[in-house]
């Protein structure tokens, strides 16, 4: 799987996860808090074999955890299966503007971690959505571990320093 950060100027936003009836149409997961905002978009990037190239929407609907979409171009359940597995990204001047504390996800990745002392840690690598938190994956060297995204836990994120500082309670790391 591929990095939220692999493009300079576009962000990985969803990924085809199924195929849905005959006709084309994409089951997708989302990476986003404000799916609702993307509904009416036209354009996505699909990445196949590391290269982006446009693909219209002509269909987009809101479903339980993800969207269902039918392409242009994309018209049989078998050309459908093929593009199963691919991200879509957006061009960054198209994502929904962040609130003052939000981030996006990719902006996380490389974060510096550290204690409260300044001590450093590691670095973030990777993002993971559970069902109770969010979690951070943090390597040092060979030794990697988890850090939940909660508030007593994670007491500062400065992306625009690439620094997290962290109460590492006991038995954290």
């Amino acid at each position: 799987m591929g990095d939220f950060s692999d493009y300079e100027e576009f962000t990985w936003i969803a990924t085809i996860i199924g195929v849905r009836g005959v006709r084309g149409e994409v089951r997708v997961k989302y990476f986003t808090n404000y799916p609702e905002f993307y509904l009416n978009t036209k354009l996505f990037y699909i990445e196949t074999k590391k290269k982006l190239f446009p693909i219209k929407v002509l269909r987009f609907k809101s479903v339980k955890k993800g969207w269902i979409i039918f392409f242009e171009g994309i018209e049989t359940r078998e050309a459908a299966e093929k593009i199963k597995g691919n991200r879509l990204l957006l061009p960054d001047k198209k994502l929904k503007p962040l609130e003052k504390n939000e981030y996006f996800i990719h902006q996380m990745i490389g974060c510096s971690v550290e204690d409260r002392n300044g001590f450093v840690l590691g670095k973030v690598t990777n993002f993971l959505e559970t069902a109770a938190n969010n979690v951070f994956e943090v390597r040092n060297g060979e030794k990697e571990f988890l850090i939940p995204d909660v508030p007593h836990i994670v007491l500062e994120l400065d992306i625009e320093k690439q620094r997290m500082i962290i109460n590492p309670i006991p038995g954290l790391i």
